[in-house]
């Protein structure tokens, strides 16, 4: 459930966000087929839609534990954070046109495995996220991660 705090954070911070739902296999403690276990050969799906429209598929095989985590994750993430202006003959000139990278801290990766990955953005009326879709498709991975946004680095400002 998308709580409108997270919402509006994502906005402020560049994260482009919309209500919707989203559906992905679940793990559990309990060994057993219903809990799909983490080991290779597992299969993972997730899928994402909005106003009853399915935006995108992903889908993961397992097959075997990364070594080092952040071998994967060693990257900046880049945001655009834009906030048009709403008064008449301003729209054109927005208040907010950044390309910023943030800063986190507390990052902790856990139980990363990669494997085959499959990912699809179909068409949706109405919705333009398709025109982001893959051209290619290389590793898949399930893991589990949290950090802390403590900062942005504006690395362009377009407003000025």
């Amino acid at each position: 459930m998308l709580k409108d705090a997270a919402l509006a954070r994502g906005w402020a911070q560049g994260f482009p966000k919309k209500l919707g739902s989203i559906f992905q296999t679940r793990t559990y403690a309990a060994p057993s087929p219903a809990a799909s276990p983490v080991k290779p050969g597992a299969r993972f799906g997730a899928s994402l839609s909005a106003h009853g429209c399915r935006l995108a598929d992903a889908r993961v095989t397992l097959r075997q534990p990364a070594a080092d985590p952040f071998t994967v994750f060693n990257r900046p993430t880049a945001l655009v954070r834009y906030f048009p202006r709403l008064g008449k003959g301003q729209q054109d000139q927005p208040a907010v046109n950044e390309l910023t990278v943030f800063i986190t801290d507390d990052l902790r990766l856990v139980d990363l495995w990669r494997g085959e990955g499959q990912l699809s953005f179909p068409r949706a009326p109405g919705e333009e996220l398709h025109a982001l879709g893959p051209t290619k498709v290389g590793a898949g991975f399930r893991y589990g991660l949290s950090y802390s946004v403590t900062d942005l680095e504006i690395v362009k400002d377009f407003a000025k």
